[in-house]
This record gives structure tokens, C-alpha cells and sequence, in this order.
């Protein structure tokens, strides 16, 4: 619907005319789209909750993983030329060690994602064994157009962080 407005001068006489263009809805119909955009809207930002390390690196490793610990550890640097063999094949005696321990691998769930500009990131998980949790943290770059694994390591102390978190003094309401 469209509506004319007849404009008067400060004189009060008529001497022009404004066309103001408007759309005017029934209340229902306008209500109506208030929830049509209210559903749509988040599509144009489920993008933003996903994942914003695109990579493959750490699927393939819980592939991995699954199969054999020791061999996914060893193909997570087989690309990494910056990274002395030696080193690898030293922490790779303390990783068979330190899993053997923990029991049958139960699976792993995100924990965080955190990114510096759009070529560095942090990937940390939960990986889930029969006798206890591990953390499961990955450094990823992108130098050009792939990602690569720059650090990875892992750690038994969730239950400290998360009693150190639950602390009075960590609390929202103490702020």
C-alpha cells in the first residue's frame, strides 16, 4: 500500500507534494514475518559456530588413533620436515608408556577451538579412556593454502583445572 502525503510550507499554503513510499502489513502478517526472520536468520550465521580450522589433520589422527596409538603419532609428523626424527622417535617410547596404562580408548569430544588471524589455531580435545580422561591439544598453520601440525601434546591434569576453576574467588557472581 502506498501512501500520498500532501506537504504544506510554513505559510500554510500548498505547494508541493511528497510521495512516501511505505508498506503497511496487518498485524498477523507482520507477525508472521517476525518469525520467518526469527528462523531464518540463524542459517546466515551457523557458519560462525562451526569449526573455523578447516583442516584434516585431526580426523585423520582419531582415525588413527583408534587403529593403533603409536602409528597415528608417527603420521601426524610424517609431513612435519622441520621437525628432527630424532625427537619424535624419543617422545614416541614415553607415549607408548604413558597409554598403556589407561585402558581401552573409549573416544574423544571437542573442548576448544581458539584462532589467531586465519592461519593459526589451537584445537584442544577430551580423549576419553577407560580409567581416565586425557587432553589432546594441537597447534595448526597454515603458511599457504593446506594446514599443518606445528605442536601437539597431551595432559592427564583436567581435574586440577577444573577444581581450580570451580573455585570462590573464579566464581561469575564474585566478580
Amino acid at each position: 500500500m502506498f501512501k500520498f502525503e500532501l506537504i504544506m510550507n510554513k505559510f500554510g499554503t500548498r505547494t508541493y507534494t511528497n510521495l512516501r513510499v511505505g508498506c503497511y502489513f496487518k498485524k498477523s502478517t507482520m507477525n508472521k514475518l517476525r518469525l520467518l526472520l526469527f528462523l531464518i536468520l540463524p542459517t546466515f550465521f551457523a557458519e560462525a559456530v562451526t569449526s573455523q580450522i578447516n583442516e584434516k589433520i585431526t580426523e585423520k589422527f582419531f582415525s588413527d588413533f583408534k587403529a593403533d596409538k603409536v602409528k597415528a603419532y608417527e603420521k601426524l609428523f610424517e609431513n612435519a620436515n622441520w621437525i628432527d626424527k630424532s625427537s619424535i622417535e624419543t617422545v614416541k617410547i614415553k607415549y607408548r608408556d604413558f597409554f598403556s596404562g589407561l585402558g581401552e580408548y573409549v573416544g574423544f569430544e571437542p573442548i576448544t577451538e581458539k584462532v589467531i588471524g586465519e592461519s593459526y589455531g589451537l584445537k584442544s580435545f577430551l580423549v576419553k579412556f577407560e580409567s581416565q580422561p586425557i587432553r589432546f591439544t594441537f597447534t595448526l598453520y597454515k603458511p599457504k593454502d593446506t594446514w599443518q601440525i606445528q605442536t601437539f601434546s597431551y595432559d592427564s591434569n583436567l581435574s586440577e583445572e577444573l577444581e581450580e576453576a570451580a573455585k570462590a574467588y573464579r566464581l561469575k557472581y564474585n566478580w
